[in-house]
């Protein structure tokens, strides 16, 4: 049996974290999804903040993503994704966190209802983004060669970005960009290949239909 249980969703950019981290540590665990519209008794009492992931270590919960990645670098010694240096992984968790405000705002996008709140929406993400590039000044990775958690964490927190560019025809980041670059690199990793669901575009599809999301009018939804 495996050391790790992860359960998490299909859409969740925090659980696809959590999963790229474990494979990139060749970390053995299991995997569970849960319908996050319809959350079992036993997920609300691990996760208090009624989000996935969690993961099970020998039994025992934890939730968060950070919190999890964090965990399984100070437990699994093994292909390390922090630097050695104490004021690189200082400034990485930092952006680690600017990436969770990032993931707040592209969903944001998907949650607007009409033109206007879209429009604000990708007016703060794009802000986001253009202060994230004046940092993109390596590759082909956010310090350069040697990839690291913070890169993980940017993969999954810009996948409902790209398909919502390729889908609905917006553009939150700009082709040919520091960004798009980056980007392309990341997701040639095989963990980022392994982690994002074959049915994912439908994922989001029916999410945002659920949401009566202002998206579903705009792009080809093919």
């Amino acid at each position: 049996m495996s050391a790790i249980k992860l359960v998490t969703s299909k859409l969740s950019p925090f659980g696809h974290r959590v999963e790229m981290c474990l494979i990139e540590k060749k970390i053995s665990y299991e995997k569970v999804d849960v319908d996050l519209s319809d959350k079992p008794d036993w997920f609300i009492q691990d996760s208090p903040l009624g989000k996935a992931p969690i993961i099970y270590g020998n039994g025992r919960p934890l939730f968060e993503s950070i919190a999890i990645c964090e965990y399984l670098e100070e437990t699994f010694h093994d292909n390390p994704l922090h630097s050695k240096d104490s004021y690189t992984r200082g400034w990485h968790r930092g952006w680690m966190e600017f990436s969770n405000g990032l993931i707040s705002t592209i969903f944001g996008i998907a949650f607007a209802l009409d033109q206007k709140a879209l429009d604000e929406k990708l007016e703060e993400a794009r802000k986001k983004i253009a202060n994230l590039e004046k940092y993109l000044t390596s590759e082909p990775f956010f310090g350069g060669q040697q990839f690291s958690l913070i890169d993980v964490c940017f993969a999954t927190a810009f996948t409902p970005a790209m398909v919502i560019r390729a889908n609905y025809g917006v553009e939150i980041f700009d082709e040919g960009s520091r960004t798009d670059k980056y980007i392309q690199n990341l997701i040639e990793r095989e963990s980022f290949d392994k982690v994002i669901p074959d049915d994912y575009d439908k994922v989001l599809e029916d999410f945002l239909q659920r949401k009566n999301s202002h998206l579903l009018k705009l792009g080809d939804k093919s």
